[in-house]
């Protein structure tokens, strides 16, 4: 910095308002200060970003284990729905739960968004000919194929359930 200018400074330091010639002096030094910590900083992160081997080894394991995790996920999805019956009623298509107390069916829209978050999602049943709906927690497990369900969204308690399969003689194959 030359003599001129940190004159120039300490004159401007002491004033508390400023002439339109300070005001720009002031703007422009703050921002050759910011673009000299910019480049300082971009140069810093270039230097970083050289990885040694073994880190490089342990991004590429940590990035080929997540992407054998989201294989697995897409096909334990594929598997749960894969051969399953589909039964019409209206304009709507449903999945029959196996093993409940009654005949309760899952849309086949709804089944599509299930993740292991557990949500609300509405059951759906026949009585007289009409289809009723009752609202129970639902979720899923990464590792399975079952549907697991609480019907109390208070006390909850997840149970599994699967959907049921299609009849041998009507499977794609």
């Amino acid at each position: 910095m030359d003599h001129e200018s940190k004159t120039r400074i300490e004159n401007i330091a002491g004033k508390e308002t400023y002439t339109e010639e300070e005001k720009q002096f002031i703007l422009e030094r703050l921002n050759r200060e910011r673009l000299e910590r910019q480049k300082f900083k971009q140069a810093a992160l270039k230097a970083k970003k050289r990885y040694s081997e073994e880190e490089k080894h342990r991004i590429l394991q940590e990035l080929n284990e997540k992407r054998i995790r989201d294989e697995h996920q897409e096909e334990m999805k594929r598997i749960r729905f894969l051969n399953k019956e589909i039964y019409l009623f209206g304009n709507k298509k449903f999945y029959k739960l196996k093993e409940m107390e009654r005949e309760y069916f899952l849309e086949v829209e709804i089944c599509k968004n299930f993740t292991s978050r557990p949500c609300i999602v509405p059951l759906y049943y026949k009585t007289f000919g009409e289809m009723k709906t009752r609202d129970v927690l639902l979720k899923i497990e990464p590792h399975s194929d079952k549907i697991f369900i609480s019907k109390d969204a208070v006390r909850v308690y997840f149970k599994s359930y699967a959907l049921q399969d299609m009849p041998a003689q009507n499977r794609q194959h």
